[in-house]
């Protein structure tokens, strides 16, 4: 199964932030419902407008987020204590805690709350050194994760790797890096899944959409069974469907069949 983790509930962005602490629970849950229906697997939820506020706006999140939608959440914070809290409420089958790095305190800070909770992990390939910009120090950060999540007991399918996607504008070349990170996992870790910040790619660019559901296309092709995506996105599920159907991920193409019958294909 492909896992689609809806983005659009993310508190960086302004007009989730000021609905959040206007306390509109009825614009969130609309969010939350649409995306689902769009065919997310999983609803980002972060919290992160202000630290001030973080742990008590994840906590009326995930309330109304939980109540809106029987999908798995995904906790997306730097700060232990608000994706504890998050977790508490709501730690449904799937649940995701977005995440460790190589980073010594985020290892110390989140690790032991994937272990406690028995939730799945997102993993970004950075460390104290910073974010490699290229092939080989992505996949050494991977190497170096597996062995700390594995010494820990966490089994590799409840990993989720995010090799950090840099925008085409400004970073040329990096998507070719990304695509061969993907083959790398699944040749040497392939236990592992794979869910990258897709939209990261087209910032900065015109019609951005052109070139989200571009690249979508290459990581499926690739290897990549994941994303963190916006699936209302015009044309994403489309994109998705119509890749897996290509490449035989989709047993007879029934899938994409079944969309087009509903009216979900455009």
């Amino acid at each position: 199964m492909f896992t689609i983790i809806a983005e659009r509930i993310n508190m960086t962005r302004k007009s989730i932030r000021e609905k959040v602490w206007k306390r509109d629970a009825d614009f969130i849950a609309s969010e939350a419902d649409r995306q689902t229906k769009a065919g997310a697997t999983h609803i980002d939820v972060n919290a992160g407008g202000d630290p001030a506020k973080e742990v008590d706006d994840m906590r009326w999140l995930t309330e109304v987020v939980s109540k809106a939608t029987q999908l798995p959440l995904v906790f997306d914070s730097t700060n232990p204590k608000a994706i504890e809290e998050g977790v508490k409420i709501c730690n449904r089958d799937g649940t995701i805690i977005n995440s460790i790095t190589g980073e010594k305190a985020r290892i110390e800070g989140i690790l032991p709350l994937v272990k406690k909770y028995k939730t799945g992990v997102i993993a970004l390939t950075m460390d104290d050194n910073g974010m490699p910009e290229d092939l080989q120090g992505r996949v050494e950060i991977a190497r170096k994760l597996v062995k700390i999540v594995e010494s820990e007991g966490i089994p590799l399918n409840k990993v989720y790797f995010d090799y950090l996607v840099r925008p085409a504008s400004t970073n040329p070349g990096q998507a070719k890096f990304i695509l061969e990170a993907i083959a790398v996992t699944r040749k040497e870790f392939p236990q592992a899944h794979i869910a990258l910040g897709l939209s990261n790619i087209s910032f900065g660019l015109p019609i951005r959409n052109n070139l989200n559901k571009a690249f979508l296309a290459m990581l499926i092709g690739a290897g990549c069974d994941g994303a963190i995506i916006d699936p209302s996105e015009p044309g994403m599920m489309s994109t998705l469907l119509s890749a897996q159907a290509v490449l035989g991920l989709d047993e007879y193409c029934m899938n994409y069949i079944s969309a087009y019958r509903e009216g979900k294909l455009k």
